[in-house]
């Protein structure tokens, strides 16, 4: 059990900090690809890092959703940092972002069908299989719907959690982004999530590129939590007990004051959620 629900990446522009001071955070989220070469520069700082604060990693590259086959070496380097660091949750996208033996940095969406629900069961179970170890899969960001979806994404996340016992990443900037361009309520997206399946929660910004009545969200992971965000964050966690709450910049990375004070905003929020919690 973390004893500060709040984090932030780990990113370059901070390791000596990170690693040399004690600096007033809960836990450090590391992506899983930065760290497969042991001899690195990345993997040196980490090993320090691991010292003062837990761990979790964040993965982009298991493709769960890909039907190529899956990267066993991929999924065998992550068990390795598994080993190392023992992190308290393991999470990937739920994407697919591999086709023709080529590998993509961009992460792409899964219609949800039941056949890819079939796919996705599949393939999740036989990564835990290898990890040996439980993992969670983060809702995208859906700029679209698929023409032959049959099931909402709430829907799709709850079967693939009742089949494989994985968790949710839940991303709530991709919330805001996917209700502002599919024209749904964000706010019904979380009182629809069932309980206990939360292991971990990603704040961040986004691009808005379009006119002031005609929003137009954008994923970059390199801006502030926007105000929309911080309000679906804070009705989550009147409704279920926080989790591990990451402020997420992998961009346009500011300096460290400034991710301690959005995760200062983050850490009383939870205070104040856990008295509610107490009292009710």
């Amino acid at each position: 059990m973390l004893d500060d629900l709040v984090g932030i990446g780990m990113r370059p522009a901070h390791y000596e900090k990170l690693t040399n001071e004690q600096i007033d955070i809960g836990w450090l989220e590391v992506h899983s690809e930065n760290h497969f070469e042991i001899n690195s520069e990345a993997t040196y700082y980490l090993d320090k890092a691991c010292e003062r604060y837990p761990i979790s990693l964040h993965g982009i590259g298991l493709s769960l959703a890909s039907h190529e086959l899956i990267d066993t070496a991929h999924v065998g380097n992550i068990k390795k940092l598994i080993t190392r660091y023992q992190p308290f949750n393991i999470s990937e996208h739920l994407s697919w972002s591999d086709i023709a033996g080529q590998h993509y940095q961009q992460v792409f969406t899964v219609p949800y069908t039941e056949k890819n629900l079939k796919h996705v069961i599949k393939r999740i179970n036989l990564v835990q299989q290898i990890l040996e170890h439980e993992i969670s899969i983060e809702n995208p960001a859906n700029y679209r719907s698929h023409s032959n979806n049959s099931m909402t994404e709430i829907e799709f996340i709850t079967e693939v959690h009742k089949a494989t016992k994985c968790k949710l990443l839940l991303d709530i900037n991709n919330v805001h982004i996917s209700s502002s361009h599919l024209n749904f309520d964000a706010f019904n997206y979380i009182d629809k999530l069932p309980t206990g399946i939360i292991s971990e929660i990603h704040l961040s910004g986004s691009l808005n590129s379009g006119a002031e009545n005609e929003p137009n969200f954008i994923e970059t992971h390199g801006h502030k939590v926007n105000n929309k965000v911080w309000r679906l964050f804070n009705h989550l966690i009147q409704q279920y007990d926080p989790v591990a709450t990451l402020i997420e910049r992998d961009i346009n990375v500011p300096k460290l004051n400034e991710l301690l004070q959005e995760a200062k905003i983050a850490r009383e929020l939870i205070l104040r959620a856990k008295k509610l919690h107490k009292a009710s």
